[in-house]
């Protein structure tokens, strides 16, 4: 597959609580061809993103919708449980990105750890949904992560199915790094350390140079491009008018086959996100 030039940004205007004009952006980013909006970023949360990332799943085709979790204000059971909802109300384009905002060294790692055991209790296969024998699920692919970190402990199963995605998408943030070694997108500033992922978005200005962003991309510096929004609604059109040219097809699919964003390894038992077995 053609390597994709990825395009995100963030938003974290009070406005987007109101469903009118969080419509309004989200149609915005889909037009423009972003394949991710950030809900919220790291020191600026005016809303809950996760209560926004699941009224904005359903009204999104092709766009990614990725919740911004803090960690001193989450717990992993409640987080692992709601973005694998999330996961197949969006068809599997969701992420998340956990951020310290003050909690103790360690937790925001020890949260990934704890969610990411509680997505792989459930088999890619356990759905059954049999209406003759009445069987919704196979029970003896479903196990209890007993995941214990440094802050969190949970036995799990969580009770719900393992997301379309396997894991949602992690992204961190280099201004404001977690302890992760297998994200899936780190987000960088120039002059700053990148955190290690499979992926990495430049922070850039709404009026970034599309030259320099294609030339950089091109040697491989970078996967794509991220922008901080101040302005959703003027600026998205922009920004995808600006770089129409870098944005090439994508082939269809979940974020992780768009994006050529495997499981992580390290991050996972299974190769893959649930398996819906069609009901004749």
């Amino acid at each position: 597959m053609t390597r994709p030039f990825i395009l995100s940004a963030s938003v974290a205007e009070p406005a987007f609580a109101v469903p009118g004009h969080a419509r309004a952006v989200l149609q915005a980013a889909e037009a423009a061809g972003f394949d991710l909006l950030m809900l919220g970023r790291s020191g600026e949360r005016p809303f809950d993103a996760q209560v926004l990332v699941a009224w904005a799943a359903p009204m999104t085709s092709t766009l990614g919708v990725v919740a911004t979790v803090p960690a001193s204000k989450a717990h992993p059971f409640h987080v692992a449980r709601a973005l694998s909802a999330v996961d197949f109300l969006a068809a599997g384009r969701t992420g998340w990105s956990v951020v310290p905002e003050g909690a103790p060294e360690g937790m925001a790692e020890d949260m990934v750890g704890a969610a990411r055991a509680l997505w792989d209790g459930w088999g890619s296969d356990t759905l059954i949904l049999d209406k003759t024998s009445g069987r919704y699920l196979d029970a003896s692919k479903v196990k209890a992560s007993n995941y214990k970190g440094a802050f969190f402990k949970v036995a799990g199963p969580v009770n719900a199915m393992r997301p379309p995605l396997g894991h949602p998408l992690l992204v961190v943030d280099g201004d404001d790094p977690i302890a992760i070694h297998d994200a899936d997108i780190a987000l960088v500033s120039d002059g700053t350390a990148a955190p290690q992922a499979t992926k990495r978005l430049i922070k850039v200005g709404a009026d970034a140079d599309a030259a320099m962003l294609a030339e950089r991309f091109e040697a491989r510096e970078i996967d794509g491009a991220h922008f901080t929004l101040s302005d959703a609604l003027a600026e998205l059109p922009q920004i995808g008018a600006r770089l129409a040219s870098l944005l090439a097809p994508r082939p269809a699919g979940d974020l992780r086959a768009r994006l050529g964003l495997p499981i992580p390894s390290t991050a996972s038992n299974q190769p893959g996100g649930a398996v819906i077995p069609e009901i004749a």
